[in-house]
């Protein structure tokens, strides 16, 4: 039963080893479908290029969609699949920095990995911009605690929020923000050809 590591299948060794193969074929596909060029992420927030949001929404909806599938059957114990603890505040706040320096270096953390092991100077720059402040932050740790740790709430869910359990409310939400998303990012890229061809 799934995951190996957590249900006791395999020690800690064979689940780092298997990280790291999995981790090489999934940089290497990154690269492949574009991922490991600033230009195509930093496209997404101009509309311009939807390869990014395209195939994010593609691994989300097929990744909710064997979950589902594999927990229902047995073959994944939900319970004990990692699922980040939820501090309210201090993801927000974090989440409006990832995203203002996504949108200014067109990268993010997984994909800067994939642009410099394949030589991209800004990529490097960005790595070293990102160690950078997870130094700081650590170091720093003891003056921010207490924000921080705000707005515990523990392991949430979208079906925690709204009712319902993972194979009715929260599958059908992931569906539907997915599409929504979808629909919303096409609508916009509409509108920038539109304007473009003026």
């Amino acid at each position: 039963m799934y995951p190996l590591f957590t249900t006791g299948a395999i020690d800690v060794n064979t689940n780092l080893l298997y990280g790291l193969i999995i981790g090489i074929f999934f940089g290497f596909i990154l690269e492949r479908v574009g991922f490991g060029n600033s230009k195509v992420i930093a496209a997404i927030f101009h509309f311009k290029d939807l390869r990014v949001s395209q195939t994010m929404i593609s691994a989300i909806i097929t990744a909710a969609t064997w979950i589902v599938i594999a927990s229902y059957f047995g073959w994944v114990d939900y319970s004990k699949m990692f699922i980040p603890l939820v501090y309210v505040w201090p993801y927000l706040v974090g989440g409006i920095i990832f995203g203002a320096g996504m949108a200014m270096a067109g990268w993010c953390p997984g994909t800067a990995v994939v642009g410099f092991a394949s030589g991209k100077i800004d990529a490097a720059v960005f790595m070293l911009g990102m160690l950078s402040g997870m130094y700081v932050y650590f170091i720093e740790f003891d003056k921010i605690s207490s924000f921080a740790n705000s707005g515990y709430i523990g392991r949430y869910t979208i079906d925690n929020l709204i009712g319902g359990n993972m194979y009715t409310t929260s599958y059908l939400v992931t569906i539907i923000m997915g599409i929504g998303l979808g629909v919303f990012m096409n609508y916009m890229k509409s509108i920038v050809n539109k304007n473009e061809g003026k």
